[in-house]
């Protein structure tokens, strides 16, 4: 009985995890691989696939166009997260989440992501104004922002700690 336990054992918890990713393979560091009889590892392997984000290139390297796209493509995702902020939206975590990880994954410097939120405010003013309406309720998209660059911090912390 021991024997089948052990073996059930090193099947599923001691063989070495690989994450994959749509560039590379990396092959996670496990701990408990000293302890494997060598006959498990060379008769099973379990792929398990990553759900991390591929990195991206960074801000500062990319060429004048590829940076004017990024900027284009975040400003439209920070829309959609400013329209849908107050509501009930429950998709509403996963897209601040994506638009975390594309600003994280592409280096963008912090004043760039207050440079995204002022122009997207200034243009919901600049509608509300055509609309004859006030503008004071965007003061409340402040914590919008705050969120986002809570967000991002904590990204960084976790990241640094690891």
């Amino acid at each position: 009985m021991g024997k089948v336990l052990d073996a059930i054992i090193a099947q599923f918890c001691y063989l070495p995890l690989i994450a994959t990713t749509s560039v590379k393979i990396n092959y996670l560091p496990n701990w408990l691989q000293q302890n494997l009889n060598q006959a498990y590892t060379d008769k099973y392997t379990y792929v398990f696939a990553s759900h991390t984000q591929k990195s991206q290139q960074h801000f500062q390297e990319m060429t004048p166009a590829e940076r004017q796209g990024l900027l284009r493509h975040l400003k439209s995702d920070y829309s959609v997260i400013l329209i849908n902020y107050f509501t009930t939206d429950k998709t509403l975590k996963e897209k601040i989440d994506k638009f975390i990880n594309s600003i994280f994954y592409a280096n963008i410097p912090v004043p760039q992501i207050i440079e995204i939120h002022m122009e997207v405010i200034e243009e919901f003013s600049n509608q509300l104004k055509l609309e004859g309406r006030s503008n004071e309720a965007l003061l409340d998209y402040r914590l919008t922002l705050i969120d986002i660059l809570a967000h991002l911090c904590e990204l960084y912390r976790s990241s640094i700690s690891r």
